[in-house]
């Protein structure tokens, strides 16, 4: 009796197999979903937002030999986002969120450098260029982050960021990197 039981069950048991193979643990592919819930949505330098709304900085050209020591940064290089439109809601309050994930560096909150041959030694580092002008630590929520409020429509969030040593010795290399974020009104 256990001997057919035990057989019937196997048969089963392939049989489902069969009939089933789509069933694997492999990862196939992503899907990435974004978005917002939300009535007010300003455009961002003129553009709207989304994943082609790309603001360049430009930190400049830095010889290795300006890094003396870790810690030492180049000069501040000031941006803005410049948020207007029709939509763009007065009296809403806007912050951004800076993605947590990606190329930063969880053990100083800096963005690491990426390309085919990156300076090495060299991090990029954001600040709040607002009142406190306090280092934006990427990688973790901001307990404070600098909020601005939409006054005719416009609002404007202003940050500086620059190229920071982490090591005793910076070697040249390509200096890019990338951060993504979101914006949240209230």
């Amino acid at each position: 009796m256990k001997r057919v039981f035990l057989k019937t069950l196997a048969v089963s048991g392939l049989a489902i197999a069969a009939v089933t193979p789509s069933l694997s643990f492999a990862t196939d592919g992503v899907i990435n979903f974004s978005g917002s819930i939300t009535d007010v949505t300003c455009d961002i330098n003129g553009k709207a937002p989304g994943e082609g709304n790309i603001t360049n900085v430009d930190l400049g050209r830095i010889p290795p030999s300006k890094f003396v020591s870790v810690g030492t940064a180049s000069a501040f290089v000031p941006f803005k986002l410049q948020l207007s439109g029709a939509q763009c809601t007065n009296k809403a309050k806007v912050a951004i969120a800076f993605e947590q994930i990606g190329n930063i560096d969880p053990v100083t909150g800096n963005l690491q450098l990426i390309g085919t041959a990156p300076a090495q030694g060299v991090q990029i580092q954001i600040y709040n260029d607002m009142k406190d002008g306090k280092k934006i630590t990427l990688g973790q929520a901001e307990s404070a982050p600098q909020v601005a409020e939409v006054v005719g429509n416009t609002a404007t969030l202003s940050y500086k960021a620059s190229y920071v040593s982490t090591a005793a010795t910076v070697t040249a290399g390509s200096g890019i990197s990338y951060v993504r974020y979101t914006l949240s009104y209230q």
